[in-house]
């Protein structure tokens, strides 16, 4: 294994990725970057090469003259029948669910990496398609079919009505439906929500330091966004590095001086200016 100094800053890469317009940012090299933050030695061009040559596999299945809907039928059938791809209900929150590479090398995985998955081999083949993020779970909207494709339940698909119905059973009437729920994610809010799962993972296990990795990955994916700071900086704390805990809480209050908690946050910033002799 190679040294780390030789090794990839896959940090860069992934801030270099999501700088991108969204019509050029690679889907599969963001969540593939997104992993070498964790898994250093990895290497993105054998996996990126694995889609290549599952979408070469189902083009050779289709037929050279296949039209879209028989493409994303042949898709369907090579990820579930064939190669039994699938959602990891046992285990579902093991770190290596929510990794591109992984859910290649085992076939299982957490609804939005599964989802990944589908949408970069759809787009290899030219079958439009679009990810769609239901509260808690996520699903492939598979526009030539007409209908949803839920990857953790072997590719099951389903209508707009199914999607409500699943909801419900998900959320009962604590959760109204709303159309919106539909409505397409954009490539930088789907690497977004695959960090906020593993954000949620690590700070379950206490893991910390994984934590505030995770978390530094998602100001690079929605800089504006207010809470991973602050979440930011409640692990900084755990990991007693109090300059970085204030840098982070001041950067919170900067985004969200209106936040419902910022009377909380400005009284721990000033305990920390104390603390640290900087004042007020």
């Amino acid at each position: 294994m190679s040294s780390r100094g030789e090794q990839r800053d896959f940090r860069e890469l992934l801030a270099q990725e999501l700088r991108l317009p969204e019509a050029q940012l690679g889907l599969d090299r963001a969540a593939l970057y997104l992993a070498g933050d964790a898994c250093p030695s990895l290497d993105p061009q054998q996996y990126l090469a694995q889609l290549d040559a599952l979408a070469t596999q189902v083009r050779e299945m289709a037929g050279p003259a296949a039209e879209p809907e028989a493409l994303a039928r042949a898709l369907h059938h090579l990820l579930f029948d064939t190669l039994g791809f699938s959602g990891n209900p046992s285990d579902y929150y093991n770190p290596d669910n929510s990794y591109l590479h992984r859910v290649l090398d085992t076939k299982v995985g957490i609804p939005i990496a599964l989802s990944v998955l589908y949408l970069e081999l759809a787009r290899r083949l030219g079958v439009a398609c679009q990810g769609v993020g239901l509260p808690g779970h996520f699903l492939v909207n598979v526009t030539p079919l007409g209908l949803y494709l839920d990857p953790f339940h072997g590719g099951q698909l389903l209508s707009a009505g199914d999607c409500r119905r699943l909801l419900g059973d998900m959320f009962g009437p604590s959760l109204p439906w709303q159309d919106e729920f539909l409505a397409p994610y954009a490539k930088r809010d789907i690497i977004f929500r695959m960090l906020n799962n593993l954000k949620q993972i690590f700070l379950g296990r206490q893991d910390y330091p994984r934590a505030a990795s995770t978390l530094e990955q998602m100001t690079l994916a929605n800089p504006g966004a207010p809470s991973p700071y602050k979440e930011l900086g409640w692990c900084r704390l755990r990991m007693e590095q109090p300059r970085l805990a204030l840098e982070c809480l001041q950067r919170y209050l900067q985004l969200d001086p209106a936040a419902g908690d910022a009377g909380l946050i400005r009284r721990q910033v000033q305990a920390l200016q104390a603390a640290l002799g900087q004042g007020n």
